[in-house]
């Protein structure tokens, strides 16, 4: 696993990485699938097979989990759909007519594009049929030729799919429950961290924006099946995990803002140190496929008994976590869930797209593709369908993910282009045979921890089956897919870019303003003490995102030189005044609203010091706003 001071290293930066999204059995079951079709086409040196092995590499890429009916559903659709494509598309390039190519393949690649406006399970489909897309026009056949690789492509999706739903069960819904395990798990590490250091470290943003980040994802990730009756109960039993994850949180920034302030007393190191054992046992059950009831009965008792104590904030902290806690195992001991509950309508609006923007993806997707096809045809460039692919895998609809995946699909093409250049050159066949197995499983395992790591095998397995079932030599093809890989890369940032560039996203300044506005209100809200729970939590919610976006960009900007250093000082220093206030609202919060919050403003048990503080962040917000021109 990978630590944690890295992954927040790493996610400051847009590189996301997930190491408890290993998907081991996925893997497996994709080494299976395209490794015995390689070595079908080895033995019996046909070429053309390597199109049942792609078919069912990508027939494994695609199962997006869930139950049964939900998957049969998705791989026959697109088993359906790369058919028509690969035999379709192979024939319109087989004509040697141009124009009616680029017709042909700039039509498949708008619908294709378009086709994501239907939710994530078609953005993969569509995403993977682009890619066929790709591949078929640089096999140009005769009508029976076509026919022939639209055969191999059925028959290797329907292996794929046998191999998938029916030879090798796997638990559907394993990836939101190691994400809801992984919210708690960096939850226990931000409360691990209050004792093992004086103080609080320098990054523990990086904690706080990292979780906040998880919950929402994962929040999306389990409601995602919310439409579907049969998994109802699954999705009533992980969506209470991520509304505890969500509450425990306040606790936590609440530990934190007076860990940053005081020495901490013996009983609060205890407190802390309990809270963390039951985060990493609530991790433990989450990924198991029905919790135990009883699990963390110690747990709660014993923070309910420290919470009995004195009323310190610690606890009040200890009381506020055992509630979290026994509401959330009181959920798994209900096994049933209640006609006519309703989940929540996030999923429902996140989901929701602006038409425009999905037509402008579909035409900068359509454009991108097609001048790379013109290109690898000028330059008669060989395997044009690298190029090609990068560009489908490259765009983006927005401009930030489109400059993110290129720099990860240019790094992971090279470094793996690299690896399977020498690989093909120094192995003799037999043993590069022997490596489409791991190099296919690892692809699949990898594909939802880093997508650079999912593209460095992804790289190595596409080259040597191409060096297999080819006349080249392992270290040409290697390099080709190298560079074309880069050429995809650059051509697609680069319509993204400049042919109907959307409206540029908000600037450093402006998400600073959005901070401050959101974490005002949410200090607000907590001080009035008549507000209501639910708006108290949106709005600490909102205080939070709006935070960590604007923390992210202010680390990205600082690559951009010395030019915005004054800038970037200014805003880096309202961001820090701007978590403490966060700090200082969960602190009333946990402390009981209007009344407690007043008094903890002068005690010195606490010492919080928030008038202090919300003059500090004025002061320096004014003089922002007043000279923000100038800066």
């Amino acid at each position: 696993m990978t630590p944690a001071v890295i992954t927040h290293w790493l996610g400051i930066r847009s590189i996301a990485i997930a190491p408890e999204q290993i998907a081991v059995r996925e893997g497996l079951r994709s080494g299976v699938a395209v490794a015995a079709v390689m070595c079908l086409a080895w033995y019996t040196n046909t070429p053309l097979l390597a199109w049942a092995a792609f078919s069912a590499f990508w027939t494994c890429l695609l199962d997006p989990g869930g139950l049964r009916p939900t998957r049969i559903r998705a791989l026959l659709t697109f088993a359906v759909a790369g058919t028509l494509i690969s035999g379709g598309v192979s024939i319109v390039a087989g004509w040697g007519n141009l124009p009616a190519t680029f017709a042909g393949v700039g039509v498949c690649i708008f619908l294709c594009g378009l086709a994501r406006s239907r939710g994530p399970i078609a953005t993969q489909i569509s995403v993977l049929s682009a890619i066929v897309v790709v591949v078929a026009v640089c096999y140009p056949s005769t009508p029976v030729a076509g026919l022939k690789i639209a055969a191999l492509f059925v028959a290797g999706s329907l292996w794929a799919m046998l191999i998938c739903l029916f030879a090798w069960p796997v638990d559907p819904y394993m990836p939101q429950r190691l994400m809801c395990a992984a919210i708690f798990r960096e939850q226990a590490g931000m409360a691990g961290r209050l004792v093992a250091t004086e103080g609080v470290v320098g990054d523990i943003g990086a904690w706080r924006r990292d979780i906040r980040q998880r919950i929402e994802q994962t929040r999306i990730a389990v409601e995602r099946f919310s439409s579907d009756m049969s998994s109802r109960q699954t999705v009533m039993a992980l969506a209470p995990s991520v509304d505890a994850a969500d509450r425990i949180l306040v606790a936590l920034i609440a530990f934190e803002h007076h860990a940053d302030r005081t020495t901490q007393e013996a009983v609060d190191a205890r407190i802390i140190r309990i809270v963390v054992a039951a985060l990493k046992r609530v991790a433990q059950e989450l990924e198991r496929s029905q919790p135990s009831a009883t699990a963390l009965e110690r747990y709660i008792r014993s923070l309910k008994r420290h919470g009995e104590r004195d009323d310190t904030l610690f606890t009040r902290g200890a009381s506020w976590i055992a509630d979290a806690l026994t509401d959330l195992q009181e959920c798994w001991r209900v096994r049933t869930v209640e006609d006519g509950s309703e989940l929540s309508s996030a999923l429902t609006a996140s989901m929701r797209q602006d038409r425009g923007a999905l037509i402008r993806h579909a035409l900068r997707l359509t454009v991108g593709v097609l001048i790379v096809l013109g290109i690898t045809i000028k330059f008669h460039l060989p395997y044009a369908y690298w190029a090609m692919m990068a560009v489908v895998v490259v765009v983006q609809p927005g401009r930030n993910a489109t400059m993110s995946r290129t720099i990860e699909r240019v790094a992971g093409s090279i470094a793996g282009g690299i690896l399977a250049a020498i690989s093909g050159t120094i192995f003799p066949e037999w043993l590069i045979l022997l490596l489409i197995f791991p190099l296919s499983m690892a692809t699949i395992a990898l594909r939802s921890v880093n997508y650079t790591l999912c593209v460095l095998f992804m790289t190595q397995l596409f080259v040597l089956v191409t060096d297999l079932v080819g006349s080249d030599v392992g270290w040409i093809v290697g390099l080709t897919r190298a560079g074309n890989n880069v050429i995809g890369s650059i051509v697609g940032l680069a319509v993204c870019l400049l042919f109907l560039p959307e409206k540029r996203s908000a600037s450093l300044p402006d998400l600073v303003v959005k901070a401050f506005l959101a974490n005002m209100r949410y200090v607000m809200l907590a001080e009035s003490g008549s507000s209501d729970a639910s708006d108290i939590e949106q709005a600490r919610r909102d205080a939070g995102m709006t935070s960590g976006q604007a923390e992210i960009q202010c680390q990205q900007s600082s690559f951009e030189g010395l030019r915005q250093s004054e800038r970037l000082t200014l805003c880096s220093r309202i961001l820090v005044l701007l978590r403490r206030q966060a700090g200082v609202a969960s602190v009333i919060s946990l402390m009981g609203g209007e009344q407690t919050g007043r008094k903890s403003v002068d005690s010195d048990t606490f010492n919080l010091f928030p008038t202090d503080s919300s003059l500090e962040t004025l002061r320096s917000m004014l003089f922002f706003l007043e000279n923000r021109r100038s800066l």
